[in-house]
């Protein structure tokens, strides 16, 4: 009777250490799925950062080509004067909108 009982506590005992290693694998299976969400994520606003750097660097040089041709160089440069230096021509009436 002795032997069943100790055979029973046994089986017991390892049926705890199986469900315990069990938990734990389970446990940290779940924080590398957390840990690499987490890293999807960051990787997924950076590469909207560069994607979005990367259309406005598009359209610029899109500007640039279509202003690199000599027919429209002068526009280029009346392009720059307006918005870089604020210069208008004579007969124009610049108005600034000043936010509250």
């Amino acid at each position: 009777m002795l032997v069943l009982s100790k055979q029973k506590s046994e089986k017991k005992n390892s049926s705890i250490l199986f469900y315990l290693a069990l938990t734990a694998i389970l446990v940290f299976a779940l924080v590398q799925v957390i840990s690499m969400q987490m890293e999807i994520s960051r990787a997924q606003s950076e590469l909207d950062g560069i994607t979005n750097e990367l259309n406005s660097v598009l359209v610029a040089n899109e500007q640039l080509r279509r202003y690199s041709s000599d027919e429209n160089i002068m526009e280029y440069i009346e392009q720059i004067a307006r918005d870089q230096l604020d210069y208008s021509h004579s007969d124009e009436t610049v108005y600034y909108f000043v936010p509250k």
